[in-house]
């Protein structure tokens, strides 16, 4: 058995942030979102690194509505230029990619090249816009994946399925949307919280079947070379090897569901005790509820290409004392809007194990997101402390926001400046 330490994960559906590298120029970086834009070209579409380098950049909501295929070739781009970013302070033992995440995760190994791995994503996406019927959805469900299979069985549709096991008590079902509205007021039904997710597609489900055959044939000319890296999928299983036909996993993977609560488990079983995410789409809450005791960490967000990790307390301490003359403290910029909307469906994410798709700045927290008074009032400790408010966050105007927009335009207001 190989030894395992260190896990990279690479998100799919949720991976997207706009800007997400708007403080990054390195090399290594550019060349990603500069392959990505090339490719796009082929296929006669815009590119996508503008999404990936400007805040301001359409959300991911907004894209799923308007442009299904650049999210899709954003969420790629994305985990892959995370990898090179996490590349810098650590090396995986393994690589793992979630859903749609699995193509950045053989592109990082080896298997496809940079340029094809984006070219299996467009041909993906358009296979999907081709042949994909409009009227499907998912829903994610606080049960565990034997009690979520009840519920789809009781429904009796045949395009509904079990599509992702997460965690210990998230589980994502698949279909149409008729069905999959059933499922999710069953569930309310029965006092379990249900979220409609912001996907393009039903991803998962028998309603992709054709979706995949075309799929398939349109990515019989690429390449697959030999794996330069561990991967392990989570569609298939188990750890891939050379002789595994690369093509005809990512083609079954549009059908058949992701046993990501699994793959975490035998990882952890193996040896990983710590595990990276490669962006940020919840991922890491997500390990945490299935295996607590690992150390889990995100992706940084970087300032230029000259970033360097941050030295261990060992490196940073040196030998002999030396005089070094203290500079004046400067006024950091009191942080926008919309950086601190982004960081608290980062800290919700995290907190709820949801993917940060689901953490939409106008969703009601207790309408939509189930969140009651003392779950409000623990999250509140944690915006608290994440964001140096003190006493302050017992305020009853916080208590009062019904959403994270509300909640980010408060913290804003009041905070004393940028940590």
């Amino acid at each position: 058995m190989m030894a395992v330490e260190t896990v990279f994960l690479l998100p799919g559906q949720g991976g997207y942030t706009p800007g997400l590298f708007a403080d990054d120029g390195s090399p290594e970086v550019r060349e990603v979102l500069d392959t990505a834009d090339r490719i796009a070209a082929e296929f006669g579409r815009d590119g996508v690194s503008h999404l990936l380098t400007r805040p301001d950049a359409p959300s991911a909501a907004d894209l799923v509505r308007a442009d299904s295929f650049a999210l899709q070739l954003a969420v790629f781009t994305a985990a892959v230029g995370s990898f090179r970013i996490a590349e810098r302070q650590d090396t995986p033992d393994v690589v793992v990619g979630h859903s749609m995440g699995e193509i950045a995760a053989l592109t990082v190994a080896g298997a496809f090249s940079p340029a094809d791995g984006a070219r299996l994503v467009c041909h993906r996406s358009e296979a999907l816009l081709a042949h994909c019927p409009a009227d499907g959805g998912m829903v994610a469900l606080e049960l565990p994946a034997a009690r979520a299979a009840h519920l789809v069985g009781a429904v009796a549709d045949r395009g509904l399925a079990v599509a992702v096991s997460n965690a210990p008590r998230q589980t994502v079902v698949s279909g149409p949307d008729e069905a999959v509205g059933v499922v999710a007021r069953l569930a309310g039904a029965m006092g379990v919280q249900a979220t409609r997710l912001n996907a393009p597609f039903p991803f998962h489900s028998p309603m992709l079947g054709v979706a995949a055959h075309a799929f398939g044939e349109a990515i019989t000319g690429i390449r697959q070379h030999p794996l330069r890296r561990a991967v392990y999928s989570p569609v298939a299983g188990g750890y891939l090897q050379d002789e595994t036909d690369l093509k005809a996993l990512l083609v079954r993977q549009l059908t058949a569901p992701v046993q990501f609560m699994a793959a975490v488990r035998e990882l952890h079983a193996d040896g990983a005790r710590r595990f990276v995410e490669c962006g940020r789409a919840g991922l890491s809450g997500l390990v945490r509820r299935s295996v607590p005791e690992v150390d889990t960490t995100r992706t940084a967000r970087t300032r230029g290409a000259e970033t360097a990790a941050a030295p261990t307390p060992a490196e940073s301490a040196p030998a002999v004392p030396v005089p070094v003359p203290v500079p004046a403290p400067a006024t950091a910029p009191r942080p926008s809007v919309a950086e601190v909307l982004d960081e608290l469906r980062e800290l919700y994410a995290s907190a709820l194990g949801y993917p940060v798709e689901v953490i939409t700045g106008d969703a009601d927290l207790e309408a939509d997101l189930g969140i009651d008074s003392l779950k409000r009032a623990e999250m509140l400790g944690k915006v608290s402390a994440h964001f140096g408010l003190g006493e302050s966050a017992v305020d009853g105007r916080f208590v009062a926001q019904p959403t994270l927009a509300d909640l980010a335009d408060l913290i804003t207001s009041v905070q004393p400046s940028a940590r």
